[in-house]
């Protein structure tokens, strides 16, 4: 099923009579002629085409590139379009996601920059076409809208990555030329954001004035952010089943990399209650405000703004708790275990680690270590859903 359109390419259709005809006769020149961006573009002579069918449908195939300024180019009527490439990349994407290898977020996105892309270059513009001033224009809309490096690369990846698909399914015939400006910051700007905004993490009295205003849910939400580094996807997909007494065994979403992580009494009394709330058939621990699966993964981050608005905590978001973890773990544990560490966090060795290729597990005593330093680090938790 199409992403975008009912139909791909470049819409050619004859509108029905009660439609307005869009082209007047030039009678200077007897053309079927349009103003576009103020000069007079013509669609063949009304003599030839007394009707103006010809014409109308040429002016359908070459108005998204005339309306954005661009000289349309000589060719078939059904040339492949940007629309078109953008709709059988999203199809292979969704096709991905039913199968369980994207996650819906990815889905979301991957389509949120398609239409934005579509936004700026339009849609019937056909793909060949595409030259270094198009992406130059995109990159210039990306850099408006998105301030960091970080969502201003993934768009850039996205994109790229479209058009990519569309030459190696041979959708394009060449390679799309993006230009020398078209891709990812460097790291250097990457570093120069980070210390741009500072230190990320949050004080262990900022939590706990969160864990003073929050719900049984949001406590436990808060709990795993800080001892497990959940972000917003591995919260709304965390099943019942991943709950083994005194532990947590969940795979991160993102790495697919499988996590053990012991879990504190305060977190195992906030799962306990929230699981006691749902209905017995539902398989997973946490749901949306009626009850329902969390579907979009915008609604951690809407609550704990909210929280955190109420709570008197400024500048945070959701994952900096993650980033919070990290921190606290390195900082403050008497023995500093990088890889228990990263085993808790679910990250992905790197390719050359030999160690992590050798390593067959880290025991558990290991990565009670880690988190009973966060643990401490944290002091009184207040008791859930006390306000």
């Amino acid at each position: 099923m199409p992403i975008f359109l009912k139909g791909y390419g470049m819409k050619t259709s004859v509108p029905k009579k009660a439609d307005r005809f869009p082209l007047f006769v030039h009678k200077g020149r007897g053309y079927w002629c349009k103003t576009v961006l103020g000069k007079h573009r013509y669609f063949g002579k009304v003599a030839d085409d007394p009707q103006g069918k010809a014409a109308l449908k040429l002016w359908l195939r070459q108005k998204d590139y005339l309306l954005a300024g661009l000289e349309p180019p000589a060719g078939e009527e059904d040339a492949i379009s940007v629309k078109f490439v953008c709709n059988k990349f999203m199809e292979a994407k969704e096709a991905r996601l039913r199968a369980g290898d994207l996650s819906p977020k990815t889905f979301v996105e991957l389509k949120e920059v398609c239409a934005f892309f579509m936004s700026i270059v339009p849609g019937g513009v056909e793909a060949k076409s595409l030259v270094p001033q198009h992406f130059e224009k995109v990159l210039v809309a990306i850099q408006e809208r998105y301030k960091s490096p970080g969502s201003r690369g993934k768009r850039v990846g996205i994109i790229r990555s479209v058009f990519k698909y569309g030459y190696e399914n041979r959708l394009i015939e060449r390679p799309t030329h993006f230009g020398s400006e078209f891709k990812k910051p460097t790291a250097k700007a990457y570093r120069e954001h980070k210390n741009s905004i500072g230190d990320r993490s949050l004080s262990n009295v900022e939590v706990r004035e969160l864990l003073s205003m929050a719900t049984v849910q949001e406590t436990a939400m808060i709990l795993l952010g800080l001892q497990a580094g959940f972000g917003n996807t591995e919260l709304s997909e965390l099943p019942k089943s991943a709950i083994k007494g005194d532990w947590l065994e969940f795979a991160r979403a993102k790495t697919a990399i499988n996590r053990r992580v012991p879990l504190w009494k305060e977190t195992k009394q906030a799962l306990t209650k929230v699981i006691a709330s749902t209905p017995s058939d539902y398989p997973l621990v946490f749901s949306n405000d009626i009850g329902r699966k969390i579907s979009d993964h915008r609604y951690v981050s809407y609550m704990f703004s909210r929280l955190a608005k109420n709570a008197g905590v400024k500048n945070h978001v959701f994952y900096d708790l993650r980033r919070t973890l990290q921190t606290i773990a390195e900082n403050q544990a008497e023995q500093y275990d990088l890889a228990a560490i990263r085993s808790i966090m679910g990250h992905a060795d790197a390719a050359n680690d030999m160690s992590s290729e050798y390593r067959q597990n880290i025991s558990d005593d290991r990565l009670l270590a880690v988190t009973n330093a966060v643990r401490k680090w944290l002091g009184k938790i207040p008791k859930a859903g006390a306000k």
